[in-house]
């Protein structure tokens, strides 16, 4: 079995021009992985890109995922989720996770990610 079409086309979709450093050591892994997360999840249901972006940023932030957070936060750029939406789905975090788990999130994805920096929350309501 190798990666399938729709995997390779799905991955470089939310990660353009990039290659996990794990197909060169477990490449059976990655196998499974991408064929499962790129080609099976994705095509599965009618759920839009930019909605399961949104659902799998929030859901990362509920379990602590900070590492995968970082690494997602960008596909989500890519997929449609917006710079505003993504802030939003951080400061609803911390009203439902409480500011103490939430806050170092925002202070390491929010504040270095040049994507996210002109946007002022207060004047897009």
């Amino acid at each position: 079995m190798s990666i399938t079409d729709n995997a390779k086309a799905y991955h470089e979709k939310m990660f353009p021009g990039q290659q996990s450093a794990l197909a060169q050591t477990d490449p059976e892994f990655i196998e499974r992985f991408e064929n499962f997360a790129f080609d099976e999840v994705v095509n599965q249901g009618d759920l839009a890109d930019r909605t399961r972006m949104m659902a799998i940023l929030a859901t990362l932030l509920g379990c602590q995922g900070i590492d995968e957070f970082k690494v997602m936060l960008p596909a989500a750029l890519n997929l449609g989720v917006t710079p505003v939406e993504a802030k939003e789905i951080v400061y609803q975090a911390a009203a439902y996770l409480g500011i103490g788990r939430e806050f170092p999130k925002v202070k390491d994805t929010i504040y270095p990610n040049p994507r996210l920096h002109d946007f002022n929350l207060v004047t897009e309501y």
